[in-house]
């Protein structure tokens, strides 16, 4: 039973909006005349709140983080307190990029897209490749059980308030 399978699928999403957005940066910087980016921009903030920040984190945040700390399998080296703080700081280049893009300021927008686009591909490769593999040695068949069961839960009620799911 593997409780982080789905969360590194949905990494692969991610990462999908994330390259496609850092070549959006890319070409506006290379063609400053044009303002794909700061058209496109809304539709990858959307994606970035909807679905990585609200569907994602929330099983990461609310559920795995808070198992793999109170099970007492990450008692040493627990990497959980760096990962929020990735997500915070993902957040900050979020909230950078929207008032960007109000300012319609294209070189601002395209730096923290990039650096978000940079935290974003480290910060998975950390989550894939340590933590995920941590949790799921330590945690029980008993905890990855109940853990699954609130990730369905969460899926369900925010699948019910999503704006795809109407």
């Amino acid at each position: 039973m593997l409780v982080t399978e789905n969360l590194m699928k949905e990494h692969q999403l991610i990462l999908k909006y994330v390259d496609l957005m850092e070549r959006y940066a890319e070409f506006s910087l290379k063609h400053p005349d044009t303002s794909v980016l700061l058209e496109k921009a809304a539709c990858f903030i959307g994606f970035i709140h909807d679905f990585a920040d609200h569907f994602h984190h929330a099983k990461e945040e609310d559920v795995l983080f808070r198992y793999l700390g109170v099970s007492g399998v990450l008692t040493h080296c627990n990497p959980v307190l760096q990962m929020l703080m990735e997500h915070d700081k993902a957040r900050g280049y979020v909230k950078n990029m929207e008032r960007a893009v109000q300012e319609k300021e294209l070189n601002v927008l395209a730096d923290n897209a990039a650096q978000y686009a940079r935290l974003l591909k480290e910060h998975i490769y950390k989550e894939d490749n340590i933590l995920y593999p941590m949790g799921e040695a330590g945690l029980s068949d008993e905890a990855k059980t109940k853990l699954l069961k609130e990730y369905a839960q969460i899926e369900e009620r925010l699948n019910s308030q999503a704006i795809w799911a109407k």
